[in-house]
């Protein structure tokens, strides 16, 4: 298994990367903030399996997942699975709804991850367009990038999930959304920490490169076929400037 650290290429490939892209497509939870640092996400996704299993509806395959995000895709996809039955209906607008107030609550203990706000500045400076596809909250992520002070470095749009849990990554909607009019997928870049990003972005011919604070983050993308992977923003930092001399 490889050792998930940068080769001696991926420097200069991540260089390649951020010089051609025109845009940069941000997700939210790991690249720009860990969103739940101060409200524990398995605490909620316990809770909202509890609000399931109280209404006689506990969607399979996620009894012990500790992803709050994984809990609604996974009852979302039951529900569409029974035709969208009213009680199930009822379970999966009550599992938004208290997804969707933990997010907001969680957006003012988020923690920054470091670099991200100087990446971002860097990119706002060098004219590269700059949005955001997560599939948190889209309130949650305006949030947070407002108390990073970096909101109005974002032209283009802050997507997040939508009603319907199914459409979050892998699938591209949100990245369809995020990305500037007119400009071609391939002068993007997307910055993920998932695997979810990283098919989203396939499926659409957009350029990804892999960040994770953690080793056995950083090599679940390289598994996945992830080309670059960075464990720190500032790797990315780097580039911008380099890319704009």
């Amino acid at each position: 298994m490889p050792h998930a650290t940068a080769t001696p290429a991926q420097p200069f490939a991540i260089r390649e990367a951020v010089t051609r892209a025109r845009c940069v497509v941000l997700d939210l939870d790991g690249p720009v903030a860990r969103v739940f640092a101060g409200e524990p996400a398995a605490d909620i996704a316990r809770e909202m399996l509890s609000l399931a299993a109280h209404d006689g509806r506990p969607a399979p395959g996620v009894r012990d997942t500790t992803d709050p995000i994984a809990v609604l895709h996974a009852h979302t996809a039951e529900m569409l699975r029974r035709d969208r039955d009213p009680g199930w209906r009822r379970t999966v607008d009550a599992l938004h709804d208290r997804l969707d107030a933990y997010e907001r609550k969680a957006a003012e203990s988020a923690e920054p991850t470091p670099g991200a706000a100087d990446f971002i500045r860097a990119c706002h400076a060098s004219g590269r367009g700059l949005s955001i596809a997560t599939n948190n909250h889209a309130d949650a992520a305006v949030r947070i990038v407002e108390r990073m002070s970096v909101r109005d470095c974002f032209d283009g749009p802050v997507v997040g999930r939508t009603g319907d849990a199914t459409l979050m990554k892998p699938h591209p909607r949100a990245l369809l959304e995020a990305m500037r009019p007119g400009v071609p997928a391939g002068l993007h870049l997307m910055i993920g920490d998932t695997v979810s990003d990283f098919h989203a972005a396939r499926q659409i011919e957009m350029p990804f490169c892999g960040y994770h604070r953690h080793e056995r983050g950083r090599q679940r993308l390289l598994d996945a076929g992830v080309p670059l992977v960075a464990s720190e923003m500032g790797e990315f930092l780097a580039f911008v400037a380099a890319a704009d001399r």
